[in-house]
């Protein structure tokens, strides 16, 4: 009989991480002694806890903007002393100490191998009398399913993992090391018979830092085989029975990784007809800054040759970024007015110091109002999407919350 309760929080937000976990437990015999419990929204979380009986662990991924939040949802828990938590994500893994007065089980980094180490020590009733802080294991991705997708779950399948370049602004390498790994093509393939079991038609995403490096045993540079073989034994097994995605969301590309070559692959066994670059400034002395290995030209060459094939284009660009200078700005209008008049849409993000980072430590520049105008001007043409000026709010929440 099942007694104990693993509840999560499968939240938009969190889905990807959790689904980890998920595969991860599926994988394990301790996946039969457990009863989940997906909650979609900490009211419901809240809800399940007062009318449940019996023990629970409640499994928590926090990102920095949801810090608040998560720490206000496990203050509520302490008033249910049969209620242990875990809580793990980006921010627990650089800043852990922000959830251990109200935690039984913190991680740092990958999560499958701990997960399941502290889910053994729940169901033994082994639980430490206080917060216990385990750093996760570098796995091997074909070890642990991205999602139980032999029990009818549905996701993007995490392809690859790490990320050599170590951005400023970005915590992947931190979380997951800068050693790159792939999934194997096996693996790949056994998650679409999996998820083609259970539904007559399936769209398939996937969950990698960088869509175009799959296979490439350094991250910095294609390996056009392996992306091949991998494109071309999922076209064949999806048939007419789906459509795959490559190089949109959440799988975009570092610029200098689109060329001909790999453009005519998606084209070829692909069905998306779009592809997000990440360019992040139109500023080479901000790009240096922010460490991340490519020049202007590679977005613009980038650009130009999607174009030329048929791709509509989206560029990420980061604005308000720490010694970003009013020349760097005019250098990224510039350039965005170049790549909007190629036929590029603009996907625009505010920076966000996370922690761990190493831009983690500093405060982003105020966005003037000449670029806020321009931004405007640029949405209400249709040439910008993004969610930067709820960013923007967002980072001066952080900044007013640290004190800063």
């Amino acid at each position: 009989m099942i007694g104990k309760t693993l509840l999560f929080l499968y939240s938009p937000k969190n889905k990807l991480s959790i689904n980890a976990l998920l595969g991860a437990l599926s994988s394990s015999p301790l996946w039969s002694r457990v009863r989940v419990v997906l909650c979609t929204t900490e009211e419901e979380i809240l809800a399940f806890a007062l009318r449940q009986s019996g023990v629970s662990l409640l499994v928590l991924s926090s990102m920095t903007p949801e810090k608040d939040r998560r720490q206000r949802l496990l203050q509520d828990f302490l008033r249910y002393p049969d209620v242990f938590t875990c809580c793990g994500g980006p921010h627990a893994t650089a800043l852990p100490q922000d959830f251990a007065p109200w935690s039984t089980f913190l991680v740092q980094g990958e999560g499958e191998v701990a997960f399941l180490t502290i889910v053994q020590a729940f169901l033994e009733g082994t639980l430490p009398s206080s917060p216990q802080t385990m750093r996760g294991e570098r796995v091997h991705l074909d070890c642990f399913p991205s999602f139980p997708y032999h029990l009818g779950f549905l996701g993007p399948i995490e392809i690859s993992r790490g990320c050599p370049f170590g951005c400023a602004f970005c915590q992947t390498p931190l979380i997951f090391g800068r050693t790159m790994r792939h999934r194997s093509l096996e693996s790949v393939l056994e998650h679409v018979r999996g998820m083609m079991r259970h539904r007559e038609r399936i769209d398939l995403r996937f969950v990698t830092p960088n869509a175009f490096a799959y296979g490439s045993p350094d991250g910095r540079r294609p390996n056009i085989k392996a992306l091949e073989n991998l494109l071309g034994g999922l076209r064949k097994l999806l048939g007419r029975k789906g459509r795959m995605f490559f190089g949109s969301f959440p799988s975009e590309v570092r610029p200098e990784f689109v060329s001909e070559e790999t453009l005519h692959l998606v084209r070829q066994y692909a069905d998306n007809r779009s592809i997000v670059i990440g360019a992040q400034s139109g500023s080479q002395r901000l790009l240096n800054l922010m460490g991340r290995g490519h020049t202007l030209e590679d977005v613009l060459s980038a650009c130009e040759t999607s174009i030329r094939l048929g791709f509509q284009v989206y560029v990420d660009f980061i604005f308000g970024c720490p010694e970003e200078t009013e020349e760097d700005l005019r250098a990224t209008a510039e350039f965005i007015e170049k790549l909007v008049r190629l036929g590029a849409i603009v996907h625009a993000h505010t920076f966000l110091p996370l922690p761990g980072t190493p831009w983690g430590g500093k405060t982003g520049t105020p966005i003037p109002r000449w670029m806020r105008q321009f931004l405007g001007k640029l949405a209400q043409e249709g040439k910008l999407r993004g969610q930067w000026q709820t960013q923007e709010r967002m980072a001066r929440e952080f900044r007013l919350s640290e004190g800063r």
